[in-house]
């Protein structure tokens, strides 16, 4: 790699980096990672509780088919 290739990745990087320090002072910008913050938490707690319902449903299940007898086959 050269040390031109390099040179104009270190230069993009750090101007990514100013340019995102940058973007994090704006009240705005501020505002729309709240809400993304919230919306991610309110969509990781909806994943949770369903998965907490469907496991519950189908231990039921389980627990219900353990208690049936099983019918034999008749050849």
């Amino acid at each position: 790699m050269s040390l031109g290739r390099i040179t104009v990745f270190a230069v993009g990087a750090a101007a990514g980096a100013l340019l995102g320090y940058a973007m994090t002072k704006s009240d705005t910008v501020k505002d729309a990672t709240k809400a993304t913050i919230k919306a991610g938490i309110k969509a990781k707690d909806w994943a949770v509780d369903t998965y907490e319902q469907a496991k519950e449903e189908i231990s039921a299940k389980i627990s219900s088919a353990k208690k049936e007898p099983v019918a034999e086959k008749t050849s």
